[in-house]
């Protein structure tokens, strides 16, 4: 039993009480008890919020409440600071400043983290205090500290995964409920896994800040966000998932950082997951990563990335880990920087793409044979009617990039092809094995799937 006058005392300086920052509070509460059973006391003193008299699902009432963050980032009585508010300006100063006298730094804003990442690097360095932000990377997938401990010395080839909770949870309604994204969007709204302003989330912003952080602790080397490949969702439309589909295939939002000799390429864009990968059976607000390495081949990580408690655990783990072990934040990394390593030239990577095209009476053997004169190698294809029109759906071989871009507009000019032509990228670099296999032992659907020229 613990002797309760050995308690330390730990006092948390709180930046934002929202969502996140209300779901600490309920969890500091909730384990008061756990606690003091392993010799501390966490006590949130010092709120900082932007509007002190909005109603909160929480009571603060015994606490002090401000509207400015440098006065809960700089008040003496604080042991750490925990900054859940967002934004790029003043969360910023107010961590470096807490930072620059000794006081560790909790942090779930990824936004803040990945683009001023050297201040955050300078300000701990000065004074040896600890930055912790498992909570930004992917939420409840404890994947900083698997990095930074347990794959410490493994020299890393591949990170990617789903990691935007909001997206997924999306596309997985788009799917279930045979919407349009728009539905989907609005749907996400009301159950509190989108942010007012979606934007962050839907056009891939939020993924590539997270992407640039597992990036950062994966190979040593920091890729500014604005310079990660990114693409979003709102593109995607009901026919591209019913394809999707009828193809085998699922479209999730996938970020991927990978290592090859060319350099490090980070990518952040829709992607066809064939439906025997796990990526594929990833649903709803859930994330899943995925680590690739020689020493060990392949290791999956699964957890929910959206919603008020994953995120506010992942920030409470991240104190506990500071309380125990004091200066052990994860910034800087222990793996040797990659930082000398150029970022490889993504128009010349060699891909499979899905293409989309509306078929305005075109006869499909015709359509086909049309991309194959184009150049363009199809695995497999599949027809649908939605919304009164005829779509083909067409996975491709293997193909360069910037060869693929540059046939777009030729591929919309061919006979019977109406508008402009979709483009997903395959997960997978290659699938013609797995469509050769799969076209000798498919047997059945309500949707037309036929091998295409080159199988």
């Amino acid at each position: 039993m613990t002797d309760q006058s050995s308690i330390r005392t730990i006092n948390l300086g709180l930046l934002g009480c929202g969502v996140v920052g209300g779901g600490l509070v309920k969890l500091v509460d909730k384990h008061r008890d756990d606690f003091r059973a392993n010799g501390f006391e966490l006590r949130i003193t010092h709120v900082g919020v932007r509007d002190a008299s909005k109603k909160r699902g929480v009571d603060l009432s015994s606490l002090k409440v401000t509207t400015d963050p440098m006065a809960v980032a700089n008040d003496p009585d604080i042991d750490m600071l925990v900054e859940v508010m967002g934004g790029n300006t003043i969360a910023v100063d107010a961590g470096c400043a807490a930072l620059s006298r000794g006081i560790p730094l909790i942090s779930a804003n990824k936004s803040a983290l990945s683009r001023s990442l050297g201040r955050y690097i300078e300000s701990a360095k000065q004074s040896g205090a600890g930055i912790g932000f498992e909570s930004a990377a992917a939420a409840h997938i404890p994947i900083i500290e698997v990095l930074d401990r347990s794959l410490a010395c493994e020299e890393l080839t591949l990170i990617k995964g789903v990691i935007n909770g909001s997206t997924n949870y999306i596309l997985t309604f788009m799917e279930r409920a045979g919407c349009e994204y728009e539905d989907a969007l609005a749907d996400a709204a009301s159950k509190g896994f989108t942010e007012a302003d979606p934007s962050l989330d839907v056009e891939g912003i939020d993924a590539a800040e997270k992407l640039t952080l597992l990036a950062l602790k994966a190979f040593g080397a920091y890729v500014a966000p604005d310079s990660v490949h990114t693409e979003g969702i709102t593109r995607i439309s009901q026919a591209d998932i019913r394809l999707a589909l009828a193809l085998n295939h699922r479209i999730k939002l996938v970020a991927a950082a990978r290592r090859t000799d060319d350099g490090l390429s980070l990518r952040v864009h829709p992607a066809l997951v064939h439906r025997g990968e796990l990526l594929a059976d990833v649903d709803s607000e859930f994330n899943a990563i995925i680590i690739e390495g020689p020493g060990f081949k392949e290791l999956t990580f699964l957890g929910k990335g959206a919603g008020e408690l994953p995120t506010a655990s992942a920030v409470l783990n991240d104190i506990v880990k500071l309380v125990r072990q004091p200066g052990s934040g994860s910034l800087p990394g222990f793996r040797r920087a990659a930082a000398d390593l150029p970022m490889a030239d993504t128009s010349e990577l060699k891909l499979c793409y899905f293409l989309r095209m509306g078929m305005a009476g075109a006869d499909v053997n015709d359509a086909l044979s049309a991309l194959a004169g184009e150049g363009i190698d199809v695995l497999s294809h599949a027809t649908i009617e939605h919304g009164g029109e005829n779509f083909l759906g067409v996975i491709t071989d293997v193909i360069e990039e910037r060869r693929m871009m540059a046939t777009l507009p030729e591929i919309s000019r061919i006979k019977g092809v109406n508008g402009a032509v979709q483009l997903i990228r395959l997960d997978k670099d290659n699938y013609r094995d797995i469509v050769e296999r799969e076209q000798s032992t498919y047997f059945g659907s309500s949707l037309k799937r036929e091998s295409g020229p080159g199988v």
